[in-house]
């Protein structure tokens, strides 16, 4: 017996997109991070296209923040785009239903008084390679932070 059914779980990167149909539907369309089983050295990671035509999961999905943790179950399907000398295809999720299982709680505090926002300091891609200032000329290893290029 054939079974097309695809459970998973991960982090949204981005809002979804929810878009109206010439035909009156409405379409939601999202992509979904989920980690690998970790082997070896590093995270890797999978970005899975997800979309769906039901009501009530796009309802869903429109209320999802970046860096929510959801769960979608679905179908895998084969998508394919283009003329006919220049095809294209590609898998996606077609989701039946979701849930959100965590959201980052984010505190924003509101104040009267303008707060400065620290600005980070440039990064310095190799000391190596940076330019040597007046005092390195004699063959020094140190540079100047402020005159890193």
């Amino acid at each position: 017996m054939d079974r097309n059914e695809v459970i998973l779980v991960g982090r949204l990167p981005e809002v979804a997109h929810i878009r109206a149909l010439q035909s009156g539907g409405t379409l939601g369309t999202w992509r979904l991070i989920v980690r690998r089983r970790h082997r070896g050295r590093g995270a890797r990671v999978d970005t899975i296209p997800c979309a769906s035509f039901e009501t009530d999961v796009i309802e869903a999905v429109a209320g999802w923040l970046p860096d929510d943790i959801v769960e979608v179950t679905g179908s895998l399907r084969r998508r394919w785009w283009g003329s006919e000398g220049a095809k294209s295809s590609g898998y996606e999720v077609e989701v039946r239903s979701v849930r959100r299982l965590e959201r980052k709680v984010i505190t924003i505090l509101a104040c009267a008084e303008e707060v400065p926002v620290p600005v980070p300091p440039r990064p310095v891609r190799s000391l190596l390679h940076a330019r040597r200032g007046p005092r390195d000329r004699g063959g020094g290893a140190a540079a100047h932070l402020g005159e890193i290029g």
